[in-house]
């Protein structure tokens, strides 16, 4: 790979308005979603058996904290979103673990800590709002220590949700009719993820697929698609799984060779 390229700082910031004006919902309704709860729930099981110094990027108003610190894990959190780390401070308030968690400003691109600071690093919902990831990959690499653990969650652009909403906002644009979002995400196909990861110097442990959610059904009947998605949960692990859930959750493992 080349030099990494970085994203500018007006799409930075556009990504950090965006992040501040959903700190409150994120707050009020983020952990009750079960397509959190089901990325969650996959992460952490990942994580289980961590110890040492963890690195959460992009932890927004601290649902996965307590989590992490149950481990037994001393827990730094960053997020490009200073209304997300306030919302996160107000959280851990009081939490009697709370003295094991520094929560800070931060970008995943520069990431203000030394080479082989961390035993793992977490990051969800991240990568997909960089118009290039390997910045991202490298800083979070360079950061874990030989042997650490890496755990990332993207959208699954392989998924039959993203290959048919994606066709539909084609058509949109092509009749002129484009429909427009703050900031849209960009997903990622899974094995061009484990392809990066693994030119990188990182070892692929496992990997997963959730939120079995299906385009138009999600937008027309919100209920009907949440059943759906807690009744194919259980097919997370299967091979048919990247194709169908719009998750991907992959954990890897950082080698002892040089990556950079």
């Amino acid at each position: 790979m080349g030099e990494a390229r970085t994203a500018p700082a007006a799409a930075k910031s556009q990504v950090e308005a965006l992040f501040d004006s959903l700190a409150l919902e994120y707050v009020r309704e983020r952990e009750r979603q079960f397509s959190f709860v089901s990325q969650k729930r996959i992460a952490v099981g990942m994580l289980l058996g961590s110890r040492g110094r963890l690195l959460e990027v992009g932890c927004g108003p601290g649902i996965m904290l307590p989590d992490l610190l149950a481990m037994g894990c001393e827990v730094h959190a960053i997020d490009i979103s200073a209304e997300m780390i306030r919302r996160a401070e107000q959280r851990m308030s009081g939490h009697p673990l709370a003295r094991r968690c520094h929560l800070g400003v931060g970008d995943v691109e520069r990431l203000e800590f030394g080479e082989g600071s961390f035993d793992a690093v977490l990051a969800m919902g991240v990568l997909e709002y960089l118009p290039a990831r390997e910045g991202a990959l490298r800083e979070m690499l360079r950061v874990l220590k030989p042997g650490g653990h890496l755990v990332l969650t993207v959208p699954n652009r392989a998924a039959a949700y993203h290959l048919a909403a994606s066709a539909y906002l084609a058509v949109r644009r092509l009749v002129g009719r484009p429909r427009r979002t703050a900031y849209p995400a960009m997903p990622c196909l899974p094995w061009t993820l484990d392809r990066e990861l693994a030119e990188l110097g990182m070892r692929k442990i496992e990997s997963q697929a959730c939120n079995f959610i299906f385009f138009p059904l999600k937008e027309m009947h919100e209920r009907a698609s949440d059943a759906l998605n807690r009744a194919l949960a259980p097919i997370s692990r299967l091979p048919i799984a990247p194709l169908l859930g719009a998750q991907y959750i992959v954990k890897a493992q950082k080698t002892a060779w040089r990556y950079a």
